[in-house]
């Protein structure tokens, strides 16, 4: 597995690029998707900071290449439960 590195309030912070392409209605409804449940099975209220550094994350994530929702959900969630509470 790749090496994780956390930003200075613990959150995941994995390597990836920008967006140098165009995401398309159906990838962007599949990031939404994605990101609410990730955040809901967290309990981040929406307009929280973490909720922010998790769709932070989904969009390093997604412009880094990885792009199976199952990899990128369990990838997330793995990280950021512990600091659901």
């Amino acid at each position: 597995m790749a090496v994780m590195y956390h930003d200075a309030a613990g959150y995941p912070v994995f390597p990836g690029g920008e967006l140098s392409e165009m995401v398309g209605p159906d990838e962007l409804n599949t990031l939404e998707r994605i990101f609410e449940e990730c955040r809901e099975d967290c309990c981040f209220p929406l307009e929280s900071e973490r909720a922010r550094s998790l769709g932070r994350t989904l969009i390093r994530l997604y412009a880094g290449g990885e792009h199976n929702p199952v990899v990128v959900r369990s990838m997330l969630i793995a990280c950021f439960r512990r600091h659901a509470h």
